[in-house]
């Protein structure tokens, strides 16, 4: 028997099925109620769940280091405390969902697109959604690395394209409070909750949302200090692209910048032990099993494209240490 093989093996088996089993303990509602320690006979008797069900989950996830125990008593470990109880929470918990409902069954598909079928298109609807919550994840340290980009910080007048549910754009009004923004989205539902968002935090009156597509619509009228592309360049194709940055460019005062916030294909030591490598490699073969996406960028690459479409100047700035994930910018001259 090839036990390295056997362990790595079952590490990916576990893997899926800790995936699942942290996925119905949040849904179900078990991690929620371990908030205090508690027996599996006090959590069967709260939920009203089969008291055999509980005592068997409750030992998987103390295994897989979800809850930890003390005597006959339960409580949630610091994983899943960040999942249930953290700012960060929602963004969490649409990450495992989209792992779980997109890609999973996305790279289940990719036998038959091997052999030549066709792939599908990305729908967008609720998954458009759960995107817009996941790309709140990193949005403190996007919105630190934003202020490092030159000219970033005198920007009043920002337009954040593919807006998402506004939170980014929402967040640095709040910062900013003699700024003003504009945020545009495609998705009536996700523009909706973004709307919502400027509300809730009371910029509304600095700030509107727009819907619709950037390419084949005008933007309103005025010109931009900072124009913000988050993780939306994989929506374009390399002709769109080039297309978009010129209609940016057009739009962007003298001196105005544009910041791309994009995953990169990274192969550096940091990147594959932290495993972010794995994760942007497996990202970009997501973006690859659907007929209306396109890979992640390569960044010199897209310094390139910027620089091609007018742009006087361009460099980049890590979100994340060994910049996986950054901003390319590009200054109008």
């Amino acid at each position: 028997m090839a036990l390295l093989e056997v362990a790595w093996l079952g590490r990916l088996t576990r893997a899926a099925s800790q995936l699942a089993l942290l996925r119905a303990g949040l849904a179900a509602g078990v991690f929620e109620a371990l908030a205090e320690p508690r027996s599996a006979e006090e959590l069967a008797a709260q939920l009203s769940a089969p008291l055999d069900l509980c005592v068997s989950m409750l030992r998987a996830a103390h295994a897989s280091g979800f809850v930890t125990r003390r005597g006959e008593r339960y409580r949630r470990g610091r994983l899943v405390e960040w999942l249930v109880a953290s700012p960060d929470a929602d963004a969490a918990r649409a990450m495992l969902d989209q792992a779980a409902l997109s890609y999973t069954p996305s790279l289940d598909s990719l036998p038959g697109l091997l052999r030549g079928g066709a792939r599908p298109d990305w729908a967008g609807g609720d998954e458009a959604v759960r995107v817009a919550r996941v790309s709140r994840l990193f949005e403190t340290r996007a919105l630190a690395a934003l202020e490092r980009v030159p000219g970033a910080r005198n920007a009043r007048r920002v337009v954040d394209v593919g807006c998402g549910e506004g939170s980014l754009l929402v967040a640095w009004l709040g910062r900013y409070r003699d700024a003003l923004g504009l945020g545009v989205e495609r998705e009536p539902a996700v523009a909706e909750r973004a709307r919502r968002r400027l509300a809730a935090a009371q910029v509304h009156r600095r700030a509107e949302i727009w819907v619709g597509d950037v390419l084949r619509e005008e933007l309103p009228a005025g010109e931009w200090n900072l124009a913000l592309l988050n993780q939306v360049l994989h929506y374009f194709d390399g002709a769109e692209r080039d297309q978009l940055f010129a209609r940016l460019l057009r739009r962007l005062a003298p001196g105005g910048v544009l910041a791309v916030q994009t995953s990169v294909l990274q192969e550096n030591i940091l990147a594959r032990t932290t495993g972010i490598a794995a994760t942007a490699a497996l990202f970009d073969l997501f973006l690859h099993c659907h007929a209306n996406l396109s890979g992640l960028p390569d960044p010199t690459e897209l310094q390139v494209r910027l620089r091609a479409a007018g742009f006087a100047r361009v460099g980049s700035v890590s979100i994340v240490p060994g910049g996986a994930l950054r901003y390319v910018w590009a200054q109008r001259g």
